[in-house]
C-alpha cells in the first residue's frame, strides 16, 4: 500500500509540473518585428520574459539578426528575404538587437 501511495504522489507531482509548464506556455506572447528598408520596425518593443519575437525579413536584402545582451544572446544567421525566424527572450532587461550585415540597424527590446 505504501509503495502505491508513493507512486501516486510522484505522479501527482509530475502532473502538477507539466500543468504549470503548459499554463506558462499558453500565456507566452508573440511579437513581430519587420526588417524593411535596412531598418527594424518597430525600433523599440516591450515584451514579457518568456515571450517570443518573430523577425520577418520583408526587405530586398539578406540580414543577420543577433543580440549579445546578457541573458538573451542569439544569432539568427543569414536570413534571406521572405524568411521569418523566432527567438524567445527569457531574461528581464534591455536587449540590443542588431544586424551584422547592416550595422546601422538597431532594435531595443525591453523584457519585463
Amino acid at each position: 500500500m505504501r509503495h502505491n501511495l508513493r507512486a501516486l504522489a510522484g505522479a501527482v507531482a509530475i502532473g502538477s509540473t507539466i500543468g504549470t509548464l503548459a499554463a506558462a506556455a499558453a500565456f507566452a506572447g508573440e511579437s513581430r518585428v519587420v526588417q524593411s528598408g535596412k531598418a527594424f520596425e518597430p525600433a523599440a518593443l516591450t515584451v514579457k520574459a518568456g515571450d517570443s519575437v518573430v523577425f520577418a525579413n520583408e526587405d530586398f536584402y539578406d540580414h543577420n539578426v543577433y543580440s549579445e545582451s546578457d541573458g538573451n544572446v542569439f544569432n539568427l544567421g543569414i536570413q534571406p528575404p521572405g524568411q521569418s525566424n523566432a527567438v524567445t527572450l527569457a531574461a528581464p532587461g534591455t536587449v540590443e538587437v542588431r544586424c551584422r550585415i547592416h550595422p546601422k540597424m538597431k532594435l531595443t527590446v525591453t523584457v519585463e
